[in-house]
């Protein structure tokens, strides 16, 4: 098996100057759009059957600028692409897999810009694009019957975004929708972007996922759980887990950091804008960790020694989460403090909003 490989690395020695861009033909019979991206010392690519639209990375042979080999590894099992020419706007090549050689015959759709990625662009992405949409089932929580928003990509890209929106009409409710899909929306949206910053220096894409669902509803707040994972590029993945609040009567987001005094919180910077830093107090600490052990002792440290932390607004009080380094994020867990407990850090907004909270009627459950 080296023998072949030996000659098909030599015969590609160098890389068409012209292989750089957006392409779209065929492997055989079957239809494919595929891209190539050059970079000062490499070129990869990726492909897709338009059967399927599945993204597949091109890889280049080591010794070798213009054979390719799929998905990772590089082992000689992979099937391999062989540029043959990639003159003007046309590209001739052949795909091998196992005893199987299958001609491969492209015309051009789009050239290489500058340091742009062709395989993050949309003219390759666009036809994977086509029927994408949101999906909406009925779903209920505490009582509140709500629609479930979820995106419909037929398995094309590894993402998730999930999200809901309220029933009824008026102002502050569709203030607040418009806030819980704006995951869905932006040109390109959020997750798109991710798939495509991904395959700025290499063929694979990322990973996203993005879920929003109501953790409680009150009769005035709506508190929202928000978690995030993605890959999209770098040296690893990245998550979070965070809470959101809006106010049901106005439709705004609010700040539950409001909710708690100077003695449970360090702010810096502007109030109320993105620059501004706020560290929960060592007191509040203490008292959160209170009579707490970390079942890891390397957590230990990291949890009692954090400064930021997530927070989210419960029936009985506020769950407390450290929000730690991508190393140390096995260690994050949740803390909830009733609001009883929290009284000597409840500012005077929030401890009227904790009572008001407090003596609500719960809500019938749906049947």
């Amino acid at each position: 098996m080296i023998a072949p490989l030996l000659t098909l690395a030599a015969a590609a020695a160098a890389a068409p100057a012209g292989l750089p861009g957006v392409w779209e033909g065929t492997i055989g019979d079957l239809p494919v759009r595929a891209c190539f991206t050059g970079r000062e010392s490499y070129t990869f690519g990726a492909y897709y059957y338009l059967s399927r639209r599945q993204l597949i990375a091109l890889n280049e042979v080591e010794g070798s600028a213009s054979a390719f080999y799929e998905g990772n590894g590089g082992l000689a099992a992979q099937p391999r692409w062989l540029i043959e020419n990639a003159a003007g706007d046309r590209l001739a090549g052949r795909w091998t897999g196992g005893a199987r050689t299958l001609p491969v015959r492209l015309r051009r759709v789009a050239r290489q810009e500058g340091e742009d990625s062709p395989c993050g662009s949309m003219a390759f992405h666009q036809p994977r694009l086509e029927g994408v949409h949101v999906a909406r089932t009925r779903a209920s929580a505490e009582g509140v019957v709500y629609t479930k928003l979820a995106l419909d990509h037929g398995g094309r890209f590894d993402v998730t975004v999930e999200s809901f929106a309220l029933d009824g009409d008026g102002a502050a409710i569709r203030q607040i929708n418009a806030a819980l899909a704006r995951g869905f929306a932006g040109d390109p949206p959020e997750w798109l972007g991710c798939i495509q910053d991904s395959l700025s220096d290499g063929g694979f894409e990322g990973s996203f996922a993005e879920i929003l669902a109501p953790a409680m509803v009150s009769r005035r707040w709506l508190s929202v759980s928000h978690h995030w994972d993605g890959f999209c590029g770098g040296a690893h993945p990245d998550s979070s887990n965070t809470y959101r609040l809006f106010d049901l009567e106005s439709g705004r987001e609010a700040d539950l950091y409001d909710w708690l005094n100077a003695r449970a919180v360090r702010r810096e910077g502007p109030r109320g804008t993105g620059e501004e830093s706020k560290t929960l107090t060592p007191a509040l600490r203490a008292a959160i960790l209170a009579g707490w052990r970390a079942e890891a002792s390397e957590c230990e440290e990291v949890v009692r020694d954090s400064d930021y932390w997530n927070i989210g607004l419960t029936r009985q009080g506020i769950t407390f989460s450290p929000s730690l380094p991508h190393v140390v994020q096995a260690c994050e867990e949740d803390f909830t403090m009733s609001f009883a407990r929290l009284q000597p850090f409840l500012s005077a907004e929030g401890a009227a909003n904790a009572r008001a909270l407090q003596a609500e009627p719960a809500r019938p459950a749906n049947n």
